[in-house]
């Protein structure tokens, strides 16, 4: 069984205001995004200081343990309050979820490793869209309380298995890894989908 951590507690300091609160066609992107994880997932934990924004979305609110860490801070909280021996992790600022993707990655899990990442294209380990083992928690624990915070450093230093870009390629015209970090950002996003639209 697995379930999902979606990380929606960061500082947002580029984006100049909390990413849960970005808005594409007049709905909240983590709650679209929550929408098509149900799909997948039974069990759905949001690591985010504001349980409001999600109370009627039937998902599990949890606070960052380590406050203000990063994503790996994140990923330890929904970790530690998982009910599964694996969780795939995204992020609330990921406008492209792709549930064929996920099924996808869910299928290519190997239960002798600690999780599966992909790489990119260049061989870059890209931490988000991953699934990642429950007892993992204890190792970022570790970490945390030293402030490592280096999340690909972590993936190197425990046994996780990675997905080459040439065996997810076909996900890769949905641009599924891409995330919103400024408002120019977003606002080419928002100009993009006009333009598909008026295609």
């Amino acid at each position: 069984m697995i379930n999902c951590i979606i990380l929606a507690g960061g500082n947002s300091i580029r984006m100049t205001f909390p990413k849960e609160y970005i808005e594409i066609e007049e709905k909240y992107l983590i709650h679209n995004s929550i929408e098509i994880l149900k799909n997948v997932f039974d069990d759905i934990v949001v690591v985010s200081n504001n349980r409001g924004h999600y109370k009627d979305l039937k998902v599990r609110v949890v606070r960052d343990i380590f406050y203000k860490k990063g994503p790996m801070a994140g990923l330890h909280s929904g970790l530690c309050y998982s009910n599964s021996d694996f969780s795939f992790l995204t992020a609330c600022d990921m406008p492209n979820m792709d549930e064929k993707f996920i099924r996808f990655l869910i299928l290519k899990l190997d239960k002798n490793f600690d999780g599966i990442v992909c790489l990119s294209e260049k061989g870059k380990i890209l931490p988000m869209n991953g699934i990642y083992r429950n007892s993992l928690k204890e190792n970022l624990r570790e970490e945390l309380i030293k402030d490592n915070r280096k999340f690909i450093r972590f993936i190197e230093d425990n046994n996780f298995k990675f997905l080459k870009y040439e065996d997810w390629k076909k996900f890769d015209e949905k641009n599924i890894f891409e995330n919103l970090n400024t408002i120019k950002e977003l606002e080419e996003f928002k100009k993009k989908l006009l333009t598909i639209k008026k295609d």
